[in-house]
């Protein structure tokens, strides 16, 4: 219960700012909403311009998101969190339907991302990525669909799979060089 009235509170802090400013609340509906967009487009680009550096992180990336986006799905037929809105709290600036608020599936993308780029040793992108991630769960509280624990366990999720499949991946190659070895070895 304290968890929650914290989750609320923290809430309430960086909610309540909204609709004060229609700059501010621009801003906020922008990298609430798009800018994702924007921060993938921009990865396209380096993929494009250098596809023997980025192809199989990218790769490998994509796949880590397409299996947050299964496991989100699983994780709502098993908990369902309301929204902020739902239960009649703060400004919603943005239209969005009643579903799970845990974890904010916009956050965990960029959060993917990011990690996997900075685990990978491209610390630039992998850093300006969890700024954008930072930048984007904020703004997910600030027009009212998120609470901030849905951002937090976003990065900690993200964290998680990226680090499991990095692990996955390094342990079937592993393998796979062992019986292609042996394999080579008998001919």
């Amino acid at each position: 219960m304290i968890f929650e009235s914290l989750n609320i509170y923290l809430f309430d802090c960086i909610n309540s700012i909204a609709t004060q400013s229609p700059v501010l609340d621009r801003i906020a509906i922008f990298t609430a909403h798009d800018l994702n967009t924007v921060f993938i487009c921009f990865l396209l680009f380096l993929l494009v311009l250098k596809w023997k550096t980025y192809n199989f992180l990218f790769a490998k990336t994509l796949l880590i998101v397409l299996l947050s986006l299964i496991l989100s799905d699983l994780a709502e037929i098993f908990y369902h969190h309301p929204r902020p809105f739902e239960i009649g709290l703060g400004h919603q600036l943005i239209g969005h339907g009643p579903s799970s608020s845990f974890p904010s599936q916009h956050t965990l993308t960029i959060t993917i991302i990011a990690f996997s780029y900075w685990l990978a040793g491209f610390k630039k992108i992998g850093v300006f990525g969890i700024f954008v991630g930072m930048v984007v769960g904020l703004s997910r509280i600030y027009v009212g669909v998120h609470f901030p624990f849905d951002i937090i366990g976003s990065f900690i999720i993200g964290l998680m799979l990226v680090v499991s499949v990095n692990y996955i991946v390094k342990e079937l190659t592993v393998r796979i060089r062992k019986i292609t070895s042996v394999s080579a070895y008998d001919a």
